[in-house]
C-alpha cells in the first residue's frame, strides 16, 4: 500500500458522511438525540440507515461523474436494491466493499508500506443482507395502509444495533475497487480523517 490518489478524496467523503449518518443513529438508540415521539425516532434510524447503504453502494463511483450520474438516474426511478446493484455491477463489478484486517509488516525507503491483509469471514453485512436491510427500510418508511390484513409487525431479522455493527465491520477497514481505477484500502476511524492507501497485492 502506498499514498493515495487524489480519485479517492470523494470516496473518502463519501465515507465520512456514511460515519455521520451512522453516528447519528446510535445517538437517537442511546435517546441523546430524539425528535419527540418513539414511531418518529424508528422512521429516522431507517432513513438513515437506507442514506447509509444508497451511500456504499454508489460510493465506488463517486470519482466518475458520468458513470455515476447514468447509474444514479437508473435506480432513483424505482429504490429497488437488487436492480441498484445489478445496475452497479454492470459499470463496476467490484464495487461491494471488502472488508479486511491489515497489520503492518514494513517501510520501504520511500515510506511506502507493505502490509500482511487478511480478509474477513464474517460478522459484516453481505450483499444479500444489504437487499434485506434497504427491503426493510422501505417497508419502514412507506406509510402502512390500516385495511391491510397483514401483521404490521416488520421483522427486523437483526436488532438496529446489530444491523449497525454489521455495517460498521464492512465499512472499519475495506479494499475498495473505483470504476476506471485502482483497488485501495480505506480506514475509517471513529474520529478524525478517513484513510486510503493503494493495494497492490504482492502477487500482482
Amino acid at each position: 500500500m502506498d499514498t493515495v490518489s487524489t480519485d479517492m478524496v470523494t470516496y473518502c467523503n463519501c465515507m465520512k458522511e456514511v460515519r455521520l449518518r451512522i453516528s447519528l443513529v446510535q445517538s437517537i438508540l442511546a435517546r441523546s438525540v430524539t425528535v419527540g415521539h418513539v414511531n418518529f425516532d424508528t422512521e429516522l434510524v431507517f432513513v438513515q440507515l437506507r442514506k447509509t447503504l444508497e451511500q456504499v453502494a454508489m460510493a465506488s463511483l463517486a470519482a466518475n461523474r458520468r458513470k455515476y450520474s447514468a447509474v444514479f438516474t437508473n435506480f432513483a426511478s424505482h429504490w429497488n436494491a437488487q436492480r441498484m446493484l445489478k445496475a452497479l455491477e454492470e459499470v463496476n463489478p467490484n464495487f461491494y466493499p471488502v472488508p479486511v484486517t491489515a497489520d503492518l509488516l514494513s517501510t520501504d525507503e520511500k515510506g511506502h508500506g507493505h502490509w500482511h491483509v487478511e480478509y474477513l469471514a464474517g460478522g459484516f453485512l453481505s450483499k444479500d443482507e444489504f437487499v434485506s436491510l434497504y427491503n426493510i427500510c422501505g417497508r419502514i418508511l412507506h406509510a402502512r395502509n390500516p385495511f391491510d390484513p397483514q401483521d404490521p409487525v416488520i421483522q427486523l431479522g437483526y436488532s438496529v444495533e446489530q444491523w449497525v455493527s454489521r455495517i460498521q465491520k464492512l465499512l472499519a477497514m475495506h479494499i475498495v475497487h473505483l470504476v476506471d481505477s485502482d483497488n485501495f484500502v480505506v480506514t475509517i476511524p471513529n474520529e478524525g480523517n478517513v484513510h486510503a492507501s493503494t493495494f497492490r497485492p504482492v502477487d500482482s
